[in-house]
C-alpha cells in the first residue's frame, strides 16, 4: 500500500535511523574503495560524523520518490540501501 502525506510524516521518524546507518555503511564502502573520486571521499568522510543528519536529509527524498513510496512502509533494508545510495550519488555527492 503506497503512502500519503500523513503516512509519510508518520514513517519518516522510523526510516530516519535506517537511512543513518545506510549512509555510514556507504560511507565506508567508498572510503574502502580504491576507485573513489576526491569527491567521493570528501563527501564519505564528512557523512562518518554526520551520518545522523545526512540520513535525516536523505529520508525527505526518499519520501519524495513515487517509486519508494509505492512500496510502504515495509521495504527492506536492500531495498533502502540503494535507494540511499541512488539519492547520495544524484543529491549529495559533488554538490
Amino acid at each position: 500500500m503506497a503512502l500519503n502525506l500523513a503516512d509519510r510524516y508518520a514513517v519518516r521518524p522510523l526510516l530516519t535511523p535506517r537511512c543513518a546507518a545506510a549512509v555510514a555503511t556507504y560511507a565506508l564502502y567508498l572510503l574502502g574503495n580504491s576507485g573513489s573520486t576526491s569527491d567521493q571521499l570528501g563527501w564519505a568522510r564528512s557523512a562518518i560524523r554526520n551520518a545522523a543528519s545526512i540520513g535525516d536529509a536523505v529520508s525527505y527524498y526518499l519520501l519524495n520518490q513515487p517509486g519508494f513510496v509505492d512500496g510502504g512502509s515495509g521495504i527492506s533494508d536492500a531495498d533502502l540501501t540503494g535507494a540511499v545510495e541512488t539519492a547520495i550519488q544524484a543529491h549529495f555527492i559533488g554538490e
